[in-house]
């Protein structure tokens, strides 16, 4: 890949003229099209220029012929929201699940469906209500909204989501989780919504009124003391990792707890050791390592390689706050080294030897892992398959098994519709033997719950794995 860059010029006078010439429709401003295709032509050329892993899944032809498309299908003049809609799908084009078209969506309140969806299979049911007066719909199965099959609904949002490669269990857990927003951004606000219930033999429909989104506490944090759990009981031990982000497992002192715990393993004699890493996002490579020196008894380096396609950003105007004169002075710390045309390779934390811990833990070994199991936990995951071995249980992983595009992450900000990209720019190969063929680690045992299932708060993947233990002749796949 040649990079090249696209520079799109216009007089400073025609651009007063055209932004004082925009239309107005119902109250939302509207840019021209000539405006649009600028913006397009500034994301094109910022993510051939930083992005590593552009092209890892989707070819340099098929990237220029979205971009060429997009373009044609724009009309005259489009608002915020209607560009969005139009270039989003970019998320499932690029497939990295750390590079995103970005939409201020918080900074607004949005009338959305007060009913919160599980997806069972391919079918769909209210697992929550956000208004009492619709709590007696808990457990039903809904078909359609406002007249769509839901799951026609489901799928054409599931374009609009990011994801790594073709893995799918990880834009799905991500849309379940923002779904009533996500639908009402793209199908439309509204006061009230038709829902369609699937009842035996006959289909029932009923008018929901909306809730403000304000209401809804979309994304709650995980408290400190549950990022890190351990147990022991009736000699099988269960550690429970909620995330990998340094800055908040020091503030539990993980590295101590984490010694207490593996001492505590071999002070018991423990034979089974299930570590629980669903809904983990993700974060830095040492808390990484720092449990895998635990599970794996030789000196690992968990990167084979760790790279970077630019040693500059130069569009400094269009990352306005996002500290791209820290980037700059921070990749020369990386000593980069030209590996090919178009690569430097980077030296940093992860490309360093580690050595494995005294209470190495050599016993049977499970992982229960969803698609909520992300980037850093895509390395960890498929660093222990690939070279210690355990019984993968779940759903597969979110995050891909041989590399992400992660790291230094900036915000892009188009000069005329104000729509933002996140665009990383490291490559992390992991030091696995492995084709990548666009997925996360698969499990050896599928285990999801049903609706049943988390209509009564079980936990099938964990009650599974205990089962598992207690049954004779587990084999290590």
């Amino acid at each position: 890949m040649k990079m090249t860059e696209v520079v799109t010029k216009i007089p400073v006078a025609i651009s007063t003229l055209l932004f004082i010439c925009v239309l107005n429709t119902y109250g939302q401003t509207k840019i021209g099209k000539e405006f649009l295709i600028s913006d397009l032509d500034v994301l094109k050329n910022n993510l051939e220029r930083i992005h590593p892993g552009l092209y890892t899944y989707s070819s340099k032809k098929q990237i220029d012929e979205w971009f060429a498309s997009t373009k044609n299908n724009l009309s005259d003049s489009m608002d915020y929201i209607q560009f969005y809609k139009a270039v989003a799908p970019l998320n499932s084009v690029v497939k990295n699940g750390h590079s995103f078209v970005a939409l201020e969506r918080f900074k607004k309140s949005y009338q959305v469906i007060p009913i919160r969806l599980y997806k069972d299979d391919n079918s769909f049911f209210i697992v929550d209500s956000f208004k009492p007066e619709y709590k007696e719909l808990i457990g039903k199965e809904v078909f359609s909204i406002d007249g769509v099959p839901l799951i026609e609904i489901f799928n054409n949002l599931l374009n609009y989501q990011t994801r790594d490669g073709d893995n799918l269990t990880f834009p799905t857990a991500k849309l379940l989780h923002n779904f009533n927003l996500d639908y009402s951004l793209i199908y439309g606000s509204k006061s009230s919504y038709e829902i369609v219930l699937s009842e035996s033999t006959k289909q029932v429909p009923i008018i929901l009124t909306s809730i403000s989104s304000g209401d809804i506490s979309f994304y709650k944090r995980v408290p400190l003391q549950d990022y890190f759990n351990f147990k022991i009981a009736d000699s099988v031990a269960v550690l429970t990792f909620k995330t990998f982000e340094k800055s908040e497992l020091k503030k539990i002192r993980y590295k101590k707890r984490l010694r207490e715990a593996f001492t505590s393993i071999k002070a018991n004699h423990v034979k089974h050791l299930i570590i629980d890493v669903r809904n983990n996002g993700g974060g830095d490579a040492t808390p990484n390592q720092e449990l895998i020196s635990y599970l794996y008894d030789k000196e690992f380096r968990l990167f084979k390689n760790i790279s970077t396609i630019t040693r500059k950003i130069d569009d400094k105007k269009n990352y306005k706050g996002e500290g791209i004169v820290l980037f700059n002075t921070a990749v020369s710390w990386f000593k980069l080294k030209k590996i090919s045309e178009n690569y430097y390779q980077a030296k940093t934390k992860g490309s360093n030897v580690y050595l494995p811990k005294a209470d190495n833990y050599r016993g049977q070994l499970y992982i229960l892992t969803n698609g909520r199991s992300f980037s850093a936990t895509g390395e960890f995951t498929s660093f222990i398959k690939h070279h210690r071995g355990a019984v993968f249980i779940g759903e597969e992983v979110g995050g891909n098994k041989y590399q992400n595009t992660s790291g230094l992450s900036y915000y892009l900000t188009l000069p005329n519709s104000k729509l933002r990209m996140y665009i990383p720019t490291i490559l992390w190969e992991l030091n696995v033997d492995v084709e990548n063929d666009g997925h996360g680690v698969k499990p050896d045992y599928i285990v999801r719950n049903t609706i049943t299932d988390e209509l009564q708060r079980r936990d099938a993947a964990m009650d599974f794995a205990l089962q598992l233990i207690k049954s004779e002749g587990v084999m290590n796949k």
